[in-house]
């Protein structure tokens, strides 16, 4: 196989990426692979300094470290750690960074996106359609169009009926 950097050389190294939960390889020689290699390792050094410098100019309310709850005293620091809150206050004192660690952590995504035991997947997709449905039906009411209104009532009524594991909220 030709390496599929410079389209010149035998390609005998396997590179795979993982991104969006997809794999795609890469055929590379080995003078090609070295040269990823060199540049993967500049871009974490240049990486590696600008984390230096942002250390340098740390404010207390950007330092991981200096961040605490005012009630139990566990740190951002130690909530990183241990992926675990001290206690409920901690949800409000580290609301930004634990948005941007979840975030993180799902690529991206602000809901949960692992994975869902098959018993429970219609009533999720229930769940979630019905938190669709009464949000419509409280823009409309506010529009005060009553008629589009009543269809999506009727809609929220059906979705309860039908719903096995529906809750009345």
């Amino acid at each position: 196989m030709i390496c599929q950097s410079c389209g010149e050389n035998e390609a005998n190294i396997e590179i795979r990426h993982e991104f969006n939960g997809q794999t795609f390889s890469v055929f590379l020689c080995k003078a090609c692979a070295e040269a990823q290699s060199m540049a993967y390792m500049e871009e974490q050094v240049t990486e590696n300094n600008i984390d230096f410098l942002s250390l340098l100019q740390k404010t207390p309310e950007n330092d991981i470290a200096l961040l605490e709850c005012e009630y139990c005293g566990m740190s951002l620091q130690a909530v990183m750690e241990s992926s675990k809150l001290g206690c409920e206050h901690c949800y409000e004192r580290f609301d930004g960074k634990l948005m941007q660690m979840i975030e993180r952590a799902q690529n991206g995504n602000k809901g949960h996106v692992g994975k869902v035991p098959l018993a429970e997947r219609d009533v999720l997709a229930g769940k979630q359609q019905l938190s669709v449905l009464q949000d419509r039906i409280t823009l409309l009411v506010a529009e005060e169009a009553f008629e589009e209104a009543a269809v999506v009532r009727d809609q929220i009524r059906a979705l309860k009926e039908d719903g096995a594991g529906l809750d009345e909220e």
